[in-house]
């Protein structure tokens, strides 16, 4: 995977995104937000813990597919919750330089004082409102397509220093 950038303030031209939601319409939604803002390809979703993690270790049907540039995550998931996903991803030396941003419904402050504490890289509540969730898409799209520098991806297919 190559990680492409236009100049700082244009769109970015490559970005592979992991959602990880289990409500299939909430996923659908986020894809076409995503599609809207200008991502055409390079947005897959899974729809628990389990597949996340199967995923990132190119497990199963995951064994062709690039290691993502950004991974949103729920925290309300079945089998294993988003914040045990969290604590996997970043307690793994190879995966915990991927950013993760914790998409939740919940203003819980326990839950993002522990979102933050797993290294979570932001923590943004759902918007209610369509127009509202497409402008935080475009706006994520933008940040970590387009502003941010990602790891390269020899870190994520050679683990970290010292793995």
């Amino acid at each position: 995977m190559e990680n492409v950038r236009q100049d700082p303030g244009g769109s970015p031209d490559r970005l592979d995104v992991l959602i990880v939601e289990n409500d299939p319409a909430a996923a659908r939604l986020t894809k076409e937000a995503f599609r809207e803002a200008g991502l055409m390809e390079g947005v897959l979703s899974v729809r628990d813990g389990d597949e996340a993690l199967a995923y990132l270790r190119r497990e199963q049907q995951y064994k062709e597919h690039p290691h993502p540039d950004v991974i949103f995550l729920d925290l309300h998931l079945p089998k294993k919750s988003g914040l045990e996903v969290l604590n996997e991803i970043k307690s793994n030396a190879q995966f915990k330089v991927i950013p993760v941003v914790v998409v939740s419904g919940s203003a819980d402050p326990s839950e993002i004082r522990k979102a933050y504490e797993l290294h979570a890289n932001c923590y943004i509540r759902k918007p209610d409102d369509l127009h509202q969730f497409l402008r935080f898409i475009a706006a994520c799209y933008e940040f970590w397509g387009a502003v941010v520098e990602l790891p390269p991806e020899s870190e994520l297919v050679n683990g970290a220093a010292g793995a």
